[in-house]
């Protein structure tokens, strides 16, 4: 069976296309003025967005990786995702808004 096709291929194809809308529509936001990035609250939005993309994305590897066999491997990508999405909440919580 060929793992490549079955795993990896679907997941740069979903996230490589989706990346692409998604750093279309935050630069469309960007450019009409909607995301006024001279705030710190617009600011936050934009990493709370970045940062979802990348905790689905390292979410999902994880899994493949787990479903391939690399389970020791998925589980410190998971632990890595979990402490640094508890530092980054802390970091956004306790930040001030303008």
């Amino acid at each position: 069976m060929d793992y490549f096709s079955h795993s990896w291929l679907p997941f740069m194809y979903l996230y490589g296309l989706g990346g692409i809308l998604f750093i279309s529509g935050i630069l469309i936001t960007i450019r009409s003025g909607s995301l006024d990035l001279s705030s710190i609250s617009h600011w936050r939005w934009l990493w709370t967005l970045i940062f979802g993309l990348v905790w689905y994305m390292s979410i999902h590897a994880s899994l493949i990786l787990a479903a391939l066999g690399f389970v020791n491997f998925a589980f410190m990508i998971m632990v890595l995702v979990i402490i640094v999405s508890s530092f980054v909440t802390y970091r956004v919580i306790n930040s001030k808004v303008n």
